[in-house]
């Protein structure tokens, strides 16, 4: 028992509190986690549940249903995209808070964020006009790491700049989207910042303004976090996992104490020191102490620029200009940006000094673009 309460305390994980990266999902309890905003609305009298069901088995008449997808971690398949689009033009609601919109409902061009910017912290963001969704916070605090391109006047800018902003607002035939650049406002760190927590009702509000709490279903996506509603689930809520576990355990033990008096014996195994991570860590210190910023980002524009050139059977030697006419040409790639970050990346390559987070949007912003021509797949980039 005291070795058990020993592992406990020292393998616990750790809550993350400054930082608003992460999973915001409702069984999270961290700081990245969004329990509390799903418990608060339960407490202001919301039916506030979590969804592991499909897209398509979401409700029929979903008059008075919001749907939360917060920074999913799967992207849909064509199914769940068609039934997600039929919950909203049927009169659902949903807020989206993440990247790759488009991939969820056919719209919307992001960017990363503008050279300047950290994408490490949070951002204040100011209202641009008044509306049910900004009538309690004249600015919210948001960890952007994207931007709208505003290419629809159907579409609402809600906070940030007017031509780029970090929350935007349309409707779809009966119902509405509300897309943010970044879970914060909803999850356990961010809700405690200045304005997320009145942002947060005000969205939730605006559904049903004249309207009691309770006659307002909010649904808080889980299904795209990677879980699937199942028996173990059920148990997930009770103390059979952690019984399980010391079970496992003293069945570890019995084992452990038998095979050392009968087992064959063997020989140790000498374990290397230069371990990858190792190899991993000295190449990073070695980057951090020259400053080596431009060096990052020319592998990444080259890797690019060799992906791209070899995937269209062009010649190394070709302009960011002819590339990207290139790339719409063939690719029938439609939306702007990858030429601005073509020559970002040249130029950051050829630079002498160039801050860590500049050089961090700009590898980002290629990695972005390889996952859309499809030259790696979406694992890599978890990875």
């Amino acid at each position: 028992m005291l070795v058990l309460i020993a592992a406990t305390v020292v393998l616990a994980p750790r809550r993350e509190e400054e930082d608003g990266q992460g999973t915001p999902t409702t069984y999270s309890s961290a700081g990245n986690g969004a329990q509390a905003a799903y418990l608060l609305l339960r407490g202001l009298g919301y039916k506030s549940d979590r969804w592991e069901k499909s897209p398509a088995e979401l409700p029929s008449n979903p008059t008075a249903s919001i749907l939360i997808i917060a920074e999913p971690s799967n992207f849909p398949e064509t199914e769940d995209r068609d039934a997600l689009l039929r919950y909203v033009r049927a009169g659902g609601w949903v807020i989206y808070a993440g990247r790759f919109p488009f991939l969820f409902f056919g719209t919307g061009e992001v960017i990363p964020a503008p050279i300047g910017k950290s994408q490490l912290t949070a951002e204040s963001f100011p209202a641009l006009a008044p509306s049910p969704f900004t009538r309690d916070s004249a600015q919210i605090t948001v960890f952007a790491r994207n931007r709208w391109v505003m290419s629809d006047g159907n579409q609402f800018p809600l906070y940030g700049d007017p031509r780029n902003p970090v929350v935007v607002t349309w409707r779809l035939e009966k119902g509405r989207i509300l897309w943010w650049a970044g879970p914060t406002p909803l999850t356990n760190w961010g809700i405690t910042r200045p304005g997320n927590l009145e942002f947060f009702l005000d969205c939730i509000g605006a559904a049903r303004p004249n309207a009691p709490p309770n006659r307002t279903t909010v649904l808080w996506d889980e299904y795209f976090h990677g879980y699937r509603g199942s028996l173990w689930t059920y148990f997930e809520e009770t103390p059979v996992p952690w019984a399980i576990f010391q079970l496992a355990l003293v069945a570890l033990f019995v084992l452990f104490t038998f095979g050392r008096r009968s087992g064959p014996l063997y020989a140790p195994v000498a374990v290397s020191r230069l371990s990858p991570l190792e190899f991993v860590d000295t190449l990073g210190d070695l980057y951090a102490r020259a400053k080596a910023g431009p060096a990052a980002v020319r592998v990444a524009y080259q890797r690019f620029r060799s992906q791209i050139t070899r995937r269209l059977a062009l010649p190394a030697s070709i302009s960011n200009l002819q590339l990207d006419a290139a790339v719409r040409e063939r690719l029938g790639w439609k939306q702007p940006g990858l030429f601005d970050t073509l020559q970002r990346a040249e130029k950051a390559a050829q630079a002498s000094e160039l801050n860590s987070a500049d050089a961090l949007t700009i590898v980002q912003a290629l990695e972005h673009y390889e996952l859309l021509f499809g030259l790696k797949r979406p694992t890599e980039e978890k990875r």
